[in-house]
């Protein structure tokens, strides 16, 4: 359970760019969940056990990110957001120019610690919401579920359409808005603390 500061509520804009975050951290899991698996396991001619150690490595990692972010999100929540997004972002990266399964290994390290990073410090920051908590876990939980559903669907038809590495491609600059937006929210909220 996320423990409401008893600082004085950060402003609701701050979670923006840690939402947007959540959004990719989401989509970057449905589309590795989805048929895209069975795809890249044809096309990178490793066995389905290889596959599963894929899925627990990002399953691990993700878990690994979320408790530092929950703790370190709180108090600096831009200074852990904007590095995990750009650690997703060279996931995302690696994993769309993989070349064999030790490439796609290195990349579900970099997105699930990335992902777990931005989702603890989505959560903390809407657990210091104030009167709106609730309401901010709900929509960091309703962008999660748009994510992963976004995910599933669009990695499905892309992979059937053109290829699993678009699906990849596509993150990019869904991740160079999260990271823009991020930094842009931190830079706001350093000029808008009272001197």
């Amino acid at each position: 359970m996320i423990e409401q500061s008893p600082a004085a509520p950060r402003p609701l804009w701050m979670i923006s760019g840690p939402a947007l975050g959540t959004m990719l951290a989401a989509y970057l899991l449905g589309a590795l969940i989805g048929p895209l698996r069975e795809t890249l396991e044809r096309d990178m001619g490793y066995s389905t056990m290889v596959n599963l150690i894929v899925l627990a490595i990002h399953f691990l990692t993700l878990a690994t990110g979320i408790v530092p972010a929950l703790l370190l999100g709180r108090r600096a929540p831009n200074a852990v957001a904007a590095p995990a997004i750009g650690l997703m972002l060279l996931g995302v990266l690696v994993l769309a120019l993989a070349a064999n399964a030790v490439m796609v290994m290195a990349a579900s390290l970099f997105i699930g610690f990335g992902s777990g990073a931005v989702l603890g410090t989505a959560l903390a920051l809407a657990g210091q919401a104030g009167a709106r908590r609730t309401a901010m876990l709900i929509a960091v939980a309703a962008v999660a579920f748009v994510g992963l559903l976004f995910g599933l669907v669009f990695g499905w038809f892309m992979t059937t359409a053109v290829s699993w590495r678009w699906v990849y491609f596509m993150a990019v600059p869904m991740a160079l808005v999260s990271l823009v937006v991020t930094g842009a929210g931190g830079i706001v909220a350093l000029t808008k603390k009272p001197a």
